[in-house]
């Protein structure tokens, strides 16, 4: 019982409870919400995001950041176009190996920011500038079509009429990440690492290795994400994903993950990325302009991001009162 009460009054369990009340709010007035489309719709949108946010969580986690993570994805979808279209490879053998590739590119941004201890905003902003130049000269920013049926309906499949299979992905990759940073040693390093890094350096945490991993794995994260999308439209377009670098943040932020590090999970990065989701869709039912969008979910992370300030800073605490509790 201490563990739900708990859960609400966390960042993700408000940020739950705002996007159930959204949610039924938008269905009284249009009677669309909660419908298997709609459903299915909306969960399949997020997904992608969602697992793009995971990479993200994780690297949030050791107080770093990952804004390469939409052009990763972009890099490692065009690859899987390549092998897929102009040599002819399994669809399944090219996703894998496409998704690999995303182990490398990250593992360019941990190089420099793991052993050079550069800045991860300046190194990852860097190359995502780099990623995105490799796109555009390749494909010279044309799409590639022709990708295999196979590849298609792995992206777009539905089981039970209803449930995505982009959805089961996603729920597979957080179950495995869930466990890692519970139960496993590499876990409780990340987390230490983002609580204070001179600390875990001290007790002999390998703070090297650990800001490596975590990068590789953004970028393998952000990989999959990138390959199935280009399944999933049966084309590689240059744009793929190139809202996840903001997305995968606010998913993070908004599921209650610490901008500073040491704090969060991916479970609330599931809720975190609904949410975003959720305001898309319902914007489109409520037939607002789609312009609204980035103002409503930034206004929506702001007030996240304060309140979770609030909660951690007794001295913002201590001012909130005077300012609302003056006698």
């Amino acid at each position: 019982m201490n563990k739900v009460t708990k859960f609400f009054k966390s960042t993700a369990g408000m940020v739950l409870i705002v996007t159930i009340l959204v949610g039924i709010i938008v269905h009284i007035t249009t009677g669309n919400f909660f419908t298997a489309y709609n459903m299915s719709t909306l969960t399949r949108a997020a997904a992608f995001v969602i697992i793009v946010g995971f990479g993200q969580t994780i690297v949030l986690l050791t107080g770093g950041i990952d804004l390469s993570v939409a052009t990763i994805g972009s890099v490692c979808g065009m690859f899987g176009a390549i092998f897929m279209v102009n040599y002819g490879i399994n669809p399944y053998l090219a996703i894998v190996l496409s998704s690999l590739i995303g182990i490398g590119l990250g593992a360019v941004n941990g190089f420099f920011i793991a052993y050079f201890k550069m800045t991860p905003f300046i190194v990852t902003l860097a190359t995502m500038e780099i990623y995105k130049g490799i796109v555009y000269v390749i494909t010279k920013g044309m799409p590639i079509t022709g990708m295999a049926e196979s590849a298609e309906t792995l992206a777009n499949g539905v089981i039970g009429g209803f449930l995505p299979n982009i959805v089961i992905i996603m729920a597979v990759i957080c179950i495995l990440l869930t466990i890692m940073l519970k139960k496993t040693k590499v876990g409780r390093y990340i987390y230490a690492l983002g609580g204070n890094r001179n600390c875990a350096k001290i007790v002999g945490i390998p703070t090297e290795r650990i800001e490596m991993l975590v990068y590789c794995l953004s970028g393998f994260l952000s990989a999959i994400a990138g390959v199935l999308m280009a399944c999933k439209l049966a084309s590689f377009q240059a744009s793929i994903g190139e809202s996840w670098q903001m997305d995968s943040i606010t998913a993070a932020v908004l599921g209650g993950t610490s901008m500073a590090g040491g704090v969060g999970s991916v479970v609330g990065t599931i809720i975190g990325g609904l949410l975003s989701s959720v305001i898309s869709t319902c914007i489109t039912l409520l037939r607002i302009s789609s312009y609204w969008e980035t103002i409503v979910t930034g206004a929506v992370v702001l007030i996240a991001v304060f309140i979770d300030a609030i909660k951690d800073n007794p001295v913002i605490k201590e001012k909130m009162k005077r300012i609302f509790f003056r006698k």
